[in-house]
């Protein structure tokens, strides 16, 4: 019986399907010497999508908490596959310039001083190991202090109200597609969507190397 083991960046541990364990290690380099793992490529647009082309219109509820307004949604439509792994994403689109509501600016002083950037994003997890792929597996690099900025939860309900379902974490060889958000400084000029692949060993004695699959947005 293969056990189901849940995966995250900062650990993973996943079972082979050979029954071969594999676990992560400290490497996170990101190094791209890895041959075998296909490099980013422009890939058709699915044919149907988690959002409208264009952004919802602006929402507001009755206290006069206006948020939901942002840029129309901009066309991405590249991918990459990590053929070492076995996971496979592909950029549909991203929203830059989303206006949080008032009430979460106020709960989140930070936002005052941040861009909301949403990325809609189509995953499919390894079916080669038990594991997870969603939203947590993304970064957005590029950020003026050099550190790649995790996605993060804190405006999932207020999205999803405005018409950008979040992503749902996809269990192993399955499909999920939902939005992803950031916040990166208003000085961002740059934005660029990073998936890293931790190194790892697996017990059989397979050594895998870090890489990062990097899709620019704009």
């Amino acid at each position: 019986m293969r056990v189901h083991v849940r995966t995250s960046l900062p650990v993973i541990a996943a079972v082979l399907a050979g029954g071969a364990l594999l676990t992560a290690c400290n490497d996170d380099s990101g190094s791209s010497d890895d041959a075998s793992a296909s490099s980013t490529t422009s890939a058709s647009a699915p044919a149907t999508t988690a959002a409208p082309a264009t952004s919802p219109a602006a929402t507001t509820d009755d206290s006069g908490d206006d948020g939901g307004s942002s840029a129309a949604a901009v066309t991405v439509d590249k991918s990459f596959t990590d053929d070492v792994m076995g996971d496979k994403a592909t950029v549909l689109k991203y929203v830059s310039g989303y206006q949080p509501s008032a009430a979460s600016k106020s709960k989140y002083s930070a936002l005052e001083d941040e861009e909301v950037v949403l990325v809609d994003v189509k995953v499919t997890a390894s079916s080669k190991y038990y594991d997870t792929f969603g939203a947590d597996s993304f970064y957005l690099t590029g950020m003026s202090n050099g550190i790649d900025q995790g996605s993060t939860t804190i405006l999932d309900d207020e999205i999803k109200a405005a018409g950008y379902p979040p992503l749902p974490d996809a269990e192993t060889g399955k499909t999920t597609t939902g939005w992803v958000v950031f916040t990166p400084d208003k000085d961002t000029k740059k934005l660029v969507l990073r998936y890293k692949r931790l190194a790892a060993q697996a017990s059989d004695g397979t050594s895998i190397t870090a890489k990062n699959f990097d899709i620019p947005l704009n």
